[in-house]
């Protein structure tokens, strides 16, 4: 344990501390509110944390301290007032206590101390640990991909590399984390680690790493976002998904195994389109049964075998596709010729038939990336750059036989493949790759998917909600998984259910030839394909808004937002009762089916968090709307639909429905308006493939929408801005299609560009709209996504205008509409009724280490609702209530609803669970 400070002083950089133990330390202020602390036992500082291989480059920082400047470390200043020394900027002040050795960090922007050490650093045991003391209203994340989970209070979570998959396994730990208190942490180090957020303690918090040096980055912050934008500018900003990236991607290894003519009855056979079943076999448990081998491109009579033929099955069932990985698996490479350069030859004919069917390739990797002798490459090597620069290969996925060992040589591996990838294509192809195991710094180069996992489990989709919200705080914001897990699989349900709750994250990848039976969207016959269809269907409309939303998470939001990046005021979004869901986007929110429990046929969903009292959400698939500032219970779910709710007031931008990039119709943009006061939304858009956009080769549009609050008439106003911006092929003459939610039919329509007055036409049904420009129609058979017309609850009411091609870069587009009327039931809106009976005998039951019960007696009632430190739970359907990560004391009450109408509350109770923590 380091002692008493001795000394501090301002030199030429840094300021030099030393402690009366020998122990010396340095303090680089970086800006106003970013610094470095880096405690040395030995007295030796590295600009870069050692590797964990000597042959690593890797470094986690990316911008080194000198690119900051000195301005703001030479306006700090340092004071002695005898028993502290402060050194101060702009925005922080930095507290040593001379006699404790401890330090603290005020915010000065807040006025409020944002840390402070409970005892001084030790490094004893060769492990080096801070120790800071924990607010009772502080909640913590980060720490990498921490599978099933997102905040830490209370928990403590391994900073280590476990090549483990599972729920509570370490997938790509990262030694990040912040605290709501508002400061973020890096610990710049490649060792292994362990933090404690309150397991031994709830006053104070420990986070430890290998090895004696103390070397730690610091960024004092209110916003997480603020933080993460912090984290971003010293490690790296997080890559841009290409557009193609956000489809689906088909995964397999064509080029290992072979087919065996079975009877239908064997467990894994598969039917083939020559009316015969077969079962895949790999070439080390064929032993001596008689089978096809299967290949890229089909040129040996094998053709329902091949790669290719996967292609056309998508193709065949009208199912969106966006890239394929044809040789994922060991041993699998991607020919049968008699060496390297045949075989890419070899790859090059599929990845042209790919790309005429709209399809990217790209490749998973094992073995290093280039030959060992260039001049003389050998059968079975691979060369990244010929793959790149030959086979147009646009994409790498990692796995554990090349990052496996994670750390330093992880990192220094994907940073090699994305230089050669930069210089192959001279920056044609915006790199991206695709990776477990992965550390501080990987987002700048690459996302991470969470690992080999058991599909056909409802436990598969459970823990990977709060897997995707956990990696995204981490500074992790393009995450993806297996759809149905690589492995097992079998059930029809828990398919549907990945497809649908998937629709809404960054990268989706069907990793097949694995499990017990295909994984595709089309393996569980006509229902399952219909809705697998409308839901990837549906992800391919919303790219505009996934591709702004994916734009705005290289700047501190991710796409998957844990529910407080939105509502940072309401305290159920830290906690475990939001693990469940999230915001995708500043708009969509998402509460996925992750359990079995059925009312009859249909899925039960409980404990829906939609925020905001203030705030009306809208069921996105079927227009129902709901009362905000409740948690809901009892959600009813249809096979083909999944709780996906918009915000009143949202600005959907989306397109036409597609299955690639290649389909999209670029000279149509498409706004769907929710009516709800003052709102606007940028859409982003570039050439969805480059690395222009680091240039400024990027396009912008505003608009703006200002009408009557929720569920009132009012006139609407809406205003599309000009583009601005510009980037290789734009389209700038493009149609314009407003969508705007509306229960009745509208007074006058006024439209101008640039102030000229637009004449629109009324027309009488879909097929004249469809069929005219410059026109509007109030459509009462709307259907936002029509690839599930085959579910009557899909049809809303909405007022359509069309306008004619116009130049979008040039012209502003000013829409006015009298008396609009987005007016319905919302569920969840209630007043008080003094004739309604107040539930009685309120009561604590029985309850376990970590679950409050609370019962009452009433009979008359709908539904109950129960408040729990002024959070209500709504739409029980019974007389009894179970609180789950329920700790401590708290204040509950219950009311009785009928109809719209309720009940006064009843008397308050106290429930106590001191079990817990």
């Amino acid at each position: 344990m380091i002692g008493a400070v001795k000394s501090i002083t301002k030199v030429t950089k840094y300021y030099q501390i030393n402690f009366s133990t020998g122990e010396e330390a340095r303090l680089y202020v970086l800006n106003d509110h970013v610094f470095r602390y880096y405690v040395s036992p030995k007295g030796i500082f590295l600009d870069y944390p050692e590797p964990m291989n000597p042959e690593h480059e890797a470094r986690i920082v990316y911008k080194h301290e000198d690119a900051y400047g000195l301005q703001a470390f030479k306006e700090s200043t340092l004071k002695d007032d005898d028993s502290r020394y402060i050194i101060e900027t702009k925005d922080v002040k930095i507290i040593f206590h001379k006699t404790l050795g401890t330090m603290e960090v005020h915010d000065l922007r807040r006025g409020k101390e944002v840390f402070g050490e409970l005892r001084p650093l030790s490094y004893k045991n060769c492990h080096s640990m801070q120790t800071l003391r924990q607010r009772r209203d502080e909640y913590f994340f980060g720490g990498g991909m921490q599978n099933g989970r997102f905040t830490h209070k209370g928990e403590v979570i391994e900073i280590v590399n476990t090549n483990k998959w599972n729920d509570g396994d370490v997938a790509s730990p990262c030694p990040f984390y912040w605290s709501s208190s508002g400061y973020g942490a890096l610990r710049n180090t490649f060792r292994p680690g362990e933090y404690d957020f309150g397991i031994k303690s709830m006053s104070y918090i420990e986070t430890t790493h290998n090895g004696v040096d103390f070397d730690a980055f610091y960024f004092i912050n209110e916003l997480p976002r603020d933080i993460l934008n912090d984290y971003y500018e010293l490690t790296g900003k997080p890559i841009l998904l290409p557009e193609y990236a956000y489809y689906e991607a088909h995964l397999n290894a064509f080029n290992r195994d072979y087919w065996v003519k079975v009877t239908s009855d064997i467990n894994g056979a598969i039917l083939f389109e020559d009316g015969q079943y077969y079962k895949c076999f790999q070439p080390n448990q064929i032993g001596d049964k008689t089978g096809i081998l299967e290949s890229l491109n089909g040129d040996e009579n094998n053709y329902q075998f091949s790669a290719r033929a996967m292609i056309d099955r998508y193709k065949k069932h009208d199912l969106p596709l966006g890239w394929f990985i044809p040789n994922d698996g060991y041993g699998s490479g991607y020919g049968q010729t008699d060496s390297m350069d045949g075989d890419i030859q070899n790859l090059k004919r599929f990845s042209d038939y790919a790309l005429q069917n709209g399809v990217e390739c790209a490749l998973w990797t094992e073995s290093n990336l280039t030959p060992k002798d260039p001049l003389n490459p050998k059968k079975g090597e691979r060369d990244l750059s010929k793959e790149v620069g030959i086979a147009n290969v646009v994409a790498l996925k990692c796995d554990v036989a090349w990052v496996g060992s994670g750390y330093s040589f992880g990192l220094s591996a994907i940073e090699n493949a994305t230089d050669i990838f930069v210089k192959s294509t001279r920056n044609n192809v915006r790199p991206f790759i695709i990776m477990v195991d992965g550390w501080a710094g990987c987002q700048r180069y690459a996302g991470i998917w969470s690992g080999d996992q058991k599909g056909g489990e409802w436990e598969y989709i459970r823990f990977h909600i709060p897997t995707y919200i956990g990696a995204g705080l981490s500074g992790i914001p393009l995450v993806g998984s297996d759809m149905d897990g690589i492995y097992a699989g079998g059930d029809k349900e828990i398919n549907i259910r990945e497809y649908q709750w998937k629709t809404f994250t960054p990268i989706q990848l069907n990793m097949d030839g694995w499990g017990h039976v295909q994984k595709t969207p089309f393996t569980f016959g006509e229902e399952a394909t219909y809705i697998n269809r409308g839901y990837l269907k549906l992800k391919s409309m919303l790219i505009p808004y996934n591709y702004s939303i994916g734009y705005e998470s290289i700047h501190g939001l991710p796409m998957v937002r844990a529910m407080f990046l939105e509502y940072p005021g309401e305290v159920t979004a830290y906690t475990l009762e939001s693990q469940y869901q999230y915001m995708w986007g500043p708009n969509i929110l998402v509460a996925p089916i992750y359990s079995g429990e059925k009312l009859g046929k249909d899925s039960l969903r409980d404990g829906i968090y939609l925020p905001d009292s203030n705030q009306i959400w809208i069921d996105f698939l079927t227009g129902e709307k709901y009362q905000g500032g409740k948690i809901y219970n009892n959600i009813v779910s249809p096979l083909w639909k999944i709780p996906v709710f918009v915000k009143d007031g949202a600005i959907i931008p989306t397109t036409n429905p597609n299955n690639n990039p290649y389909e999209i119709k670029r000279d149509l943009r498409v706004f769907t308006v929710y009516p709800n006061g003052t709102s606007s939304f940028i859409v982003y858009e570039d050439d969805g493939i480059t690395s222009d956009y680091l240039k400024g080769s990027y396009a912008t549009t505003k608009i703006h929408a200002s009408g009557p609050v929720s569920n009132k008439n009012g006139d609407l106003i809406i205003k599309i801005h000009k583009t601005k911006g510009h980037y290789k092929n734009i389209v700038k003459e493009r149609r314009t299609l407003i969508q705007v939610m509306c229960s009745r039919a509208v007074g006058r329509i006024k439209v101008s560009a640039n102030e000229k007055s637009i004449r629109l036409k009324k027309v009488r049904n879909s097929d004249e709209f469809a069929n005219n420009d410059d026109c509007f129609y109030h459509d009462e058979n709307f259907q936002f996504n029509p690839y599930l017309k085959n579910y009557a609850e899909t049809k809303q009411k909405f007022l359509l205008i069309k306008l004619s091609k116009l130049d979008v870069t040039a012209c502003e587009i000013i829409i006015k509409i009298k008396d609009v009327s987005n007016k319905s039931a919302v569920y969840g809106k209630i007043d008080v009724d003094n004739g309604i009976e107040v539930p009685k005998n309120v009561k604590e039951v029985e309850h376990g280490t970590s679950t409050i019960g609370l019962q009452w007696d009433n009979s008359n009632y709908d539904y109950n609702e129960v408040e729990k430190d002024g959070v209500i739970y709504t739409n029980i359907k019974n007389n009894s209530f179970i609180f789950n990560h329920a700790d401590g004391v708290h204040e509950c009450r219950v009311r009785s609803v009928v109809g719209v109408k309720a009940s006064k509350w009843s008397e308050k109770v106290i429930l106590n669970n001191q079990n817990v923590l």
